[in-house]
């Protein structure tokens, strides 16, 4: 099973995985930093999130998913790729997280994992109204 680790500025990250696991149940791959970050600078994230992924990095690699490009969050999260073996996608929304927890169970590695949520998060931002009015005529 690949890990995932969720990152975001405020409580985003706990208001996406409490709902996430309202519908999938509780996750036991499923990590984020317990504090809001939105004070942190770029140096101590880096290591409290090297803390967390020294405990659940395995060999298949981590999915990290991360609110914004260009946020404290991802910036911290690619400079550790040269460390860990992860894949950082940015842009999290709850059907991203729900397909990383669902194919995180059979994916073979994080990057097959991030390719698969990376389609599916994609899918999943529409034009409702556009959307629903093609479908009615």
């Amino acid at each position: 099973m690949i890990n995932i680790l969720i990152l975001s500025h405020c409580e985003l990250t706990k208001e996406l995985i409490k709902t996430a696991e309202v519908i999938a149940g509780k996750q036991e791959n499923l990590f984020y930093i317990d504090q809001d970050i939105k004070n942190e600078n770029l140096a101590s994230l880096q290591i409290k999130i090297s803390e967390i992924l020294q405990k659940i990095n395995n060999e298949k690699g981590t999915l990290v998913l991360t609110d914004m490009l260009g946020g404290t969050p991802c910036n911290a999260s690619v400079l550790l790729t040269k460390k860990y073996n992860l894949e950082v996608l940015t842009g999290v929304n709850l059907p991203m997280i729900l397909s990383s927890i669902f194919a995180s169970k059979t994916a073979q590695t994080a990057k097959d994992l991030a390719d698969k949520v990376l389609a599916d998060g994609k899918k999943s931002i529409v034009n409702a109204k556009q959307l629903l009015m093609e479908r009615l005529k």
